[in-house]
């Protein structure tokens, strides 16, 4: 019988670098973090607060984008997530104004670019790649 291998054959990415393009954003300034990252909660918690189960089919995807966030080693990392969330949520990082949840049309907007970002980091980031061929 032989004896299962001691390490993985391909372990999951450890930095989004090379997943993410960061070389032509900007980082964020200390004040423009502060507004990312109280508009990040904004969105994260709306939606898991409002969430209906609708959209656990694969996984949790509020929460994977959170703990990613929370969990992220260094303020660098983590505001690359910012920027990157935004991204994908079609939003400013740096806005001072709340987020609008109450016009349908533009939370179900911010509801898919939610899920696509989470995706996208489960497919790029999170799963090696000979798992998704």
């Amino acid at each position: 019988m032989m004896a299962p291998p001691t390490l993985p054959l391909h372990r999951h990415q450890s930095s989004l670098e090379g997943i993410i393009d960061f070389s032509s954003r900007s980082p964020l300034s200390v004040h423009d973090r502060a507004s990312a990252v109280r508009r990040f909660y904004q969105v994260i918690n709306h939606f898991d607060n409002n969430d209906t189960g609708q959209n656990h089919d694969k996984y949790d995807r509020v929460k994977l984008v959170r703990f990613t966030y929370e969990y992220s080693i260094s303020d660098e990392s983590r505001s690359n997530l910012l920027v990157a969330l935004f991204e994908f949520l079609n939003l400013s990082p740096s806005a001072h104004e709340d987020i609008d949840f109450e016009d349908s049309t533009h939370r179900a907007e911010l509801r898919a670019g939610l899920d696509e970002f989470a995706d996208y980091l489960v497919d790029n980031f999170f799963l090696p790649s000979e798992m998704l061929q």
